[in-house]
């Protein structure tokens, strides 16, 4: 019996452990499972926007969105009013100086001018019959039969059959015109960008009715640029034009004119003529662009220039990340890798063209603009196309 008792007190010990030694090795398997399924970190390529940083008083390029134009756009009219019985071209025809595009129903102005050449007629025979009458009653004033009063009102006669003549052929040239107004002719060559009329429809007397570009001329480029540069941008100043239509193609061009009153909130306009090349041929009205040129800074300013989104802001002040480009890569392109470098800055005046940085970045570094709170110094990062 005391054998078998101590036998018992062993196996209570036994179970009383037994939990314990369990979580033991359930822990241990655990962390050895953990250890080995657990993988390396690796060391992620984030993508990222950028941006140049630039003095505030140099001269810099500045892209602005534009619309294509011809060089001369007219649009014709009808100088009399009446109904159209022709249409003699389309959308995109080429037409020359003084082809007849569109005419009139003239019958109407035909009747008067057949009215105004009997006028013609009429005052004609008038006058021939008053000089006969002046010519008689200056024979008698000669041989004293006729009085002064006679010759006065022969002569009085004579004059105004003289005036009336002459009012009646300058009434014949007008209807003569009003008929020749009812044929709408080019008065350039060129060729037909819209037609607003059809057959058989009334217009009004000076109503656009057929809009004719310039094909000869250089097209050219219309764009809105902001109050912060327009004071920097000149005329005859070179530029770049890009068209999506026109892929893989670069148009030089020269900046024509400079707007000096603001079209609203848009900007200022400004026309941008593209050389003539036998590629500007492709550019038609209408068509979507991009113009860069350089524009001069402002010589009072200072200090280096990023977009306020380059700059972050923590407990320790505030900071950018410059992006450092590897040696091989002299200029940023979408797919660049850089390495990313903290710097906390001192910050100056918020201007229209940029934040002012007043130490921390120097002219022509690359610096960070989107996702700066992902960022860690020394972390390499894959450069976006910008936008």
């Amino acid at each position: 019996m005391a054998r078998t008792a101590a036998g018992q007190a062993e196996i209570l010990r036994a179970w009383h452990w037994a939990p314990a030694l369990a979580f033991v090795l359930l822990a241990s398997g655990l962390a050895f499972g953990c250890a080995e399924q657990q993988p390396a970190v690796a060391s992620e390529i984030r993508p990222v926007r950028y941006a140049r940083a630039f003095l505030a008083g140099n001269e810099r390029a500045r892209t602005f969105a534009g619309v294509a134009q011809a060089a001369s756009e007219q649009d014709l009219a009808f100088r009399v009013a009446g109904t159209v019985i022709a249409v003699e071209v389309e959308v995109g025809s080429q037409i020359r100086r003084g082809q007849v595009l569109a005419q009139l129903d003239s019958g109407d102005l035909e009747l008067k001018r057949q009215q105004a050449e009997a006028g013609v007629a009429q005052a004609h025979a008038q006058a021939r019959n008053a000089r006969a009458a002046y010519e008689r009653v200056v024979a008698l004033y000669e041989g004293g039969i006729a009085s002064m009063s006679d010759l006065d009102a022969a002569r009085a006669a004579y004059e105004s059959a003289n005036a009336s003549e002459k009012s009646a052929a300058t009434a014949l040239r007008l209807a003569e015109q009003q008929v020749a107004y009812a044929r709408l002719a080019a008065p350039d060559d060129g060729s037909v960008a819209q037609v607003a009329v059809d057959v058989n429809e009334a217009v009004g007397a000076g109503q656009p009715v057929i809009v004719v570009i310039d094909t000869q001329g250089s097209p050219e480029v219309r764009v809105m640029v902001p109050e912060a540069f327009i004071g920097g941008l000149k005329a005859g100043r070179s530029a770049q034009v890009v068209f999506g239509a026109v892929p893989d193609r670069v148009f030089d061009a020269t900046v024509a004119e400079v707007g000096t009153a603001a079209a609203g909130a848009a900007g200022f306009p400004a026309l941008v003529r593209l050389n003539a090349t036998p590629d500007a041929a492709a550019v038609r009205p209408g068509m979507a662009a991009e113009v860069t040129f350089a524009v001069e800074g402002r010589p009072d300013a200072s200090g280096v220039l990023v977009p306020p989104e380059a700059v972050g802001q923590d407990q320790k002040g505030r900071f950018v990340f410059v992006l450092a480009l590897a040696a091989s890569d002299n200029a940023p392109e979408a797919g660049n890798i850089a390495t990313a470098e903290r710097r906390n800055v001192r910050t100056g005046a918020l201007t229209p063209e940029g934040l002012e940085v007043v130490d921390g970045v120097s002219d022509g570094e690359y610096v960070a603009t989107a996702g700066l709170a992902m960022l860690a110094p020394g972390q390499r990062v894959r450069l976006l196309a910008a936008p």
